[in-house]
């Protein structure tokens, strides 16, 4: 009897952990790009975090690399500026954006369960090709707006 049970207990487990057989997924697309010519490099790394074929979140990772304070700067002020503005617009966004020596980096969540995505589809004409039917981010769309951006998925 008490094999039975936990055998229950370990598949009930198993259930509650995979989604009741939902597909969870996370594709890694990978970023870097050298613009030394402009005084810096960027390396970025989004973790798409998706169930189904719909994105429910990303995870974002940049770092921006140079000598040169001004570029730095620059850096840190226009993504914190972003990444507030889009939050309050939109909802679902959480970043951390700090300057240290010489880099600046970027952590960014976008959790679009949290996110106005009808809003933001309206104020974005261009991501309707990258959502289904219900304004929800496709996996697919997402992996095509970073590779539009230089950006390899897998």
């Amino acid at each position: 009897m008490k094999r039975l049970a936990k055998i229950i207990f370990i598949s009930i487990s198993i259930l509650l952990l995979s989604g009741c057989g939902s597909k969870k997924l996370t594709t890694k697309c990978t970023l870097d790009s050298d613009q030394s010519a402009s005084g810096y490099k960027l390396e970025s790394v989004y973790n798409i975090y998706s169930t189904n074929g719909i994105v429910d979140s990303v995870k974002t990772k940049e770092v921006v690399t140079s000598k040169n304070n001004t570029i730095l700067s620059y850096f840190e002020n226009i993504l914190k500026s972003q990444y507030t503005k889009a939050g309050k617009a939109y909802g679902g966004y959480t970043f951390n954006v700090k300057k240290e020596d010489d880099k600046v980096t970027s952590e960014v969540t976008i959790d679009y369960n949290k996110m106005d995505l009808s809003k933001f589809v309206r104020d974005n004409a261009s991501m309707k090709s990258y959502v289904n039917k219900s304004n929800k981010i496709t996996l697919d769309g997402a992996k095509k707006i970073y590779e539009s951006l230089g950006a390899t998925c897998k």
